[in-house]
């Protein structure tokens, strides 16, 4: 932890006249995965985990997470100095930062790291309690670490209609096709414009974007960015990024399309008021994947399922080795069959440190021996710019009764959520449920299913929408070709944790939505307890294995 840091951000408050602050963990453009040098949370907790947000007062330092990170937050932050706020999986951190702020105090908010849409509730929730909110327009972090914070040279490639489906310029004038004729359109999803131009670059960790933001009208799509970008096609322009500021400001007595889930309040003050802010839904686009996206999956992931068969090998040998063998193995492999980069650093885990869910650091020292878990979450990018993600459980020789029977539970979970007819009317909030009712029935004592059961996959690999879970956000109709995961698991601190991931597509056969999956990747015989299954699991399970890939 920076002391000096710490005091720097004392003095701002005093500064500003503020109480408290929120350091965030993203950045301007409201990414998930941020690099560590460009997250002013991690400089003051020293915690990893890619999403989890500070509040910063005067004598106290909260650090919210949600149930993936639990463990990892009490392992990794000074508890003489920050008090780790653990929210329940049905609890957001709009919800918990509200219940934490007390009355009559004045809280800072950083206007290019918070949407408007949490602003908005945020505000609302404060108000109540007769506090207020002071919007800032830059990171007093950031500032204070500027010295240390590297550029990045962005190489962009394009992706081929062949691999996206459409060109540049068909996507706008489906997009015009569908807005009308008069209308502005603020992108600033990194994720959306990667998909609207086929370009994509591989510099910032654990993505396929480039900082950039657009601007869409009837005639034309002007992305603003400092990156070196080819032509794009007839209806694009290309600007410096600084003329968005200006150019925002310029459109007047227009209809105004935003995501307020996306845009930052630092960009929504630019609209002018004459305007008519109406609500973009141009992440669904994105959404429904092309024939030609889908079929290109399908072929990442085939490589995805070779790169895991050397942690198959490894683990079923003679030989012991460390947490960071394996990762190292696995990365190792992961290029070697084929993928530009990673689509999020792979989590290895062994013993009881599979229980932590987004665990981020493999050990040298840390030994895979005799009963252990090892728990393997990985996915790569490869030329489409479009992620992989897969998760199994392994076990380094001989389990118990009761690590069996928790991953019998897991298995039974997934393959009746994957293998479930599902009416057009139904919604992933569907999938969600069959899969929770089903490990809920099985579950050894003491283990927890404490996530969601999926998330949309696409250019991010935690892509929104779809959603598989049990909020009301997940409760909208299951799309033909949306891509998204099926990841059931169970923890119990100090003991492990079990996880089987499959990313998988949606598709309409004889009147029913039915999956596919794009992993084919066999799940571990020596965890299966057949005694423990239905005859339509036991179905179910033979039907995948003779499917899967061969070791």
């Amino acid at each position: 932890m920076d002391t000096n840091l710490i005091e720097y951000l004392r003095e701002f408050l005093s500064k500003n006249d503020l109480d408290g602050i929120i350091i965030n963990s993203t950045n301007e453009f409201l990414v998930e995965y941020n690099i560590l040098e460009l997250n002013s949370r991690y400089y003051i907790t020293g915690f990893t985990g890619s999403t989890g947000d500070v509040l910063f007062t005067n004598d106290k330092i909260y650090l919210f997470v949600d149930t993936r990170y639990h463990e990892q937050a009490d392992k990794q932050v000074d508890k003489h100095y920050i008090e780790v706020v653990k929210m329940p999986m049905t609890q957001s951190f709009l919800t918990a930062l509200t219940q934490t702020v007390p009355s009559y105090f004045k809280l800072g908010l950083i206007s290019t790291k918070v949407t408007k849409n949490f602003y908005d509730c945020l505000n609302k929730n404060l108000t109540a309690k007769n506090s207020i909110i002071k919007l800032l327009n830059t990171d007093p972090v950031m500032d204070f670490k500027k010295d240390e914070i590297k550029k990045i040279n962005y190489n962009i490639f394009n992706v081929d209609k062949e691999i996206a489906g459409k060109t540049p310029d068909e996507k706008f004038l489906l997009i015009k096709e569908y807005v009308g004729e008069k209308f502005n359109i603020l992108v600033t999803s990194l994720e959306d414009i990667a998909y609207l131009t086929n370009k994509r670059s591989y510099d910032f960790a654990y993505s396929a974007v480039f900082p950039a933001k657009a601007i869409i009208n009837e005639n034309s799509a002007t992305i603003y960015t400092d990156c070196k970008i080819s032509e794009i096609g007839e209806y694009f322009k290309i600007a410096p990024i600084n003329e968005f500021e200006q150019a925002v400001k310029s459109i007047e007595r227009s209809e105004v399309y935003i995501d307020e889930s996306q845009l930052s309040m630092f960009d929504y003050k630019l609209i002018k008021d004459n305007n008519k802010v109406l609500q973009s839904h141009l992440k669904l686009f994105k959404t429904v994947k092309s024939e030609e996206e889908i079929e290109h999956l399908k072929k990442c992931f085939k490589r995805a399922d070779n790169a895991l068969k050397v942690i198959y090998e490894m683990i079923n040998s003679e030989t012991i080795y460390t947490e960071y063998d394996y990762y190292e193995a696995l990365v190792n492999a992961i290029k070697e069959n084929g993928a530009k980069s990673l689509s999020f650093k792979p989590i290895v885990a062994a013993g009881s440190n599979t229980s932590i869910i987004h665990y981020s650091m493999p050990s040298k020292e840390k030994k895979v021996e005799e009963g252990d878990f090892l728990l393997v979450d990985y996915g790569g990018y490869y030329e489409g710019g479009l992620a992989t993600d897969t998760t199994r459980t392994f076990i380094k020789g001989t389990p118990t009764s009761e690590q069996k029977a928790a991953y019998t539970s897991v298995l039974k979970a997934f393959l009746n959520a994957y293998y479930t007819k599902y009416d057009k009317k139904s919604s992933y909030f569907n999938i969600d449920k069959v899969a929770r009712d089903t490990i809920y029935k099985t579950a050894p004592e003491g283990c927890e299913f404490s996530h969601s059961t999926g998330h949309g996959v696409g250019i991010s690999v935690h892509e929104n929408p779809p959603r598989v879970s049990s909020s009301d956000i997940s409760k909208t109709k299951i799309i033909e070709n949306t891509v998204f995961s099926i990841e059931p698991g169970l923890y119990k601190e100090g003991w492990g944790g079990i996880r089987l991931e499959n990313t998988v597509y949606a598709k309409v056969e004889e009147d029913k939505i039915i999956m596919k999956s794009l992993c084919h990747f066999p799940f571990e015989i020596k965890l299966v307890d057949l005694s423990l299954m239905s005859d339509y699991e036991k179905y179910y399970y033979m039907k995948w294995q003779a499917n899967s890939c061969i070791l």
